[in-house]
């Protein structure tokens, strides 16, 4: 079975982001594969184990400096990867995003699609969503069990009260939610293994697709703008030559400054 597993990268969740005119500045901060991607690509690999006579292969929507990302990627087991980059693609919303896959997908002949429930940058959680609709697949959010058993799936998701449980047929895409595995590290074995594995890079002309559907121009959702926080006021410190006075001097401030009670 061919197993795709769809990545992208985002900001390191360590780095410190700052507003520059209203947009989050990303100048040398360090991108990474979405953590919850990385649940995804850890259970495809298991799956493919499991199953056998499977491959994995790697869908990533990026640029250039995707590349390394993307390599380390394979180096954790997938077979081949396929970055699509085009200027064009600045600014696409969720689903002009799936649109984009979908025309990488659908070519491969997949039994089922991995992705993670949502990055971590936007948390828009919609486009492993939007593209099993544009595929007319079947869809189960927020997996933390699957089995496979020939052309049918047994997917659970954990609810408020207790776990849901799904079943359906293959193919599907299956969004990732955390617990449902522990991801791997790349041994030293599977980096080498990885300088050596194919990265198709595809144009959105390659894919058949015309520019005008993607990018900020055509997007239905996009991003105004952003603000950090206000900041905190500084404690107060309440003096007092007594218990009461201090007391007396809380409530007065809690009634007549803070106004909340």
């Amino acid at each position: 079975m061919k197993i795709v597993v769809i990545v992208k990268e985002v900001p390191d969740t360590e780095a410190k982001i700052t507003i520059n005119g209203g947009k989050p500045d990303l100048s040398g901060v360090k991108m990474i594969i979405n953590p919850y991607d990385e649940y995804a690509v850890e259970e495809a690999i298991q799956q493919a184990d499991k199953l056998g006579d499977s491959s994995v292969t790697v869908v990533m929507i990026g640029d250039d400096n995707s590349k390394k990302n993307l390599t380390n990627v394979l180096a954790l087991g997938a077979e081949d990867a396929i970055l699509v980059k085009d200027a064009a693609l600045a600014g696409s919303d969720p689903l002009q995003l799936a649109k984009v896959l979908k025309a990488a997908i659908e070519p491969l002949g997949a039994g089922m699609v991995l992705a993670g429930r949502q990055g971590v940058d936007h948390d828009w959680g919609m486009t492993g969503i939007a593209l099993a609709e544009l595929l007319g697949w079947g869809h189960v959010g927020l997996i933390t069990g699957l089995e496979i058993s020939g052309d049918s799936f047994k997917a659970t998701s954990d609810g408020d009260n207790g776990k849901m449980t799904f079943e359906g047929s293959l193919p599907a895409v299956f969004t990732t939610d955390k617990g449902i595995n522990e991801p791997r590290y790349a041994s030293l074995k599977g980096i080498m293994a990885a300088k050596k594995k194919t990265v198709a890079e595809k144009s959105l002309a390659d894919l058949g697709l015309d520019a005008a559907v993607v990018g900020g121009a055509a997007a239905k959702v996009s991003f105004v703008g952003a603000d950090l926080p206000p900041q905190k006021q500084p404690g107060r410190i309440i003096d007092g030559d007594s218990v009461q006075a201090k007391v007396a001097t809380l409530v007065d401030a809690l009634r007549n400054e803070a106004k909340v009670i």
